[in-house]
């Protein structure tokens, strides 16, 4: 684990559990195609979601417990769902003795082909949330920046995806301190 010396800042350490498999899985749907004169299939996807294939699969977490030495185990799932346009990631916490409520997450990352950009929403089962914005992989990292909804409070933040390796990355969160009110 990576210690921290920047005030605000979180560290998450991720590696890929399962390599990628393909699978098929048959349920019901609706289509959706009626409510709308072009059909979803009509457009294509933008070549900028191939930088988030590298999310995609399986990998567990450890992050740090603030003020403690101990840390939380999570799985973080990311799938292509929405007719590719979307990843969809589900992270769940590990109960355990020291973290008898384990949370629940769940991301929506894609590319805004109007303002040219990497979007990701999350939602948290704390009722937490993150509205995020990238430009991308530069040299080996990924920057999203953005804010977090916590306690009735928006701040801004920063996260700095840095991958080590093809089924390894860490993650630093930077939570600036003037907060506002919202």
């Amino acid at each position: 684990m990576v210690e921290l010396e920047e005030k605000g800042a979180r560290s998450v350490k991720c590696s890929k559990l399962l390599q990628r498999c393909l699978y098929a899985l048959s349920v019901g749907f609706v289509s959706l195609t009626a409510l709308s004169p072009t059909s979803p299939q009509s457009f294509g996807l933008p070549p900028e979601l191939e930088q988030l294939v590298y999310f995609q699969g399986v990998w567990r977490c450890e992050q740090p417990t603030a003020g403690t030495s101990e840390s939380v185990a999570l799985t973080w799932k990311v799938e292509r769902d929405l007719n590719g346009f979307w990843f969809i990631g589900y992270a769940e916490e590990m109960p355990s003795a020291t973290n008898s409520q384990p949370v629940i997450s769940r991301d929506f990352l894609g590319y805004d082909t109007a303002a040219k950009r990497f979007v990701r929403s999350v939602v948290v089962g704390n009722g937490n949330s993150l509205n995020l914005t990238s430009s991308g992989w530069q040299n080996n990292q990924f920057v999203w920046q953005g804010s977090v909804v916590r306690t009735g409070r928006s701040m801004p933040l920063r996260e700095v995806i840095t991958k080590e390796s093809a089924n390894r990355f860490a993650a630093i969160y930077f939570v600036l301190n003037d907060a506002k009110q919202g």
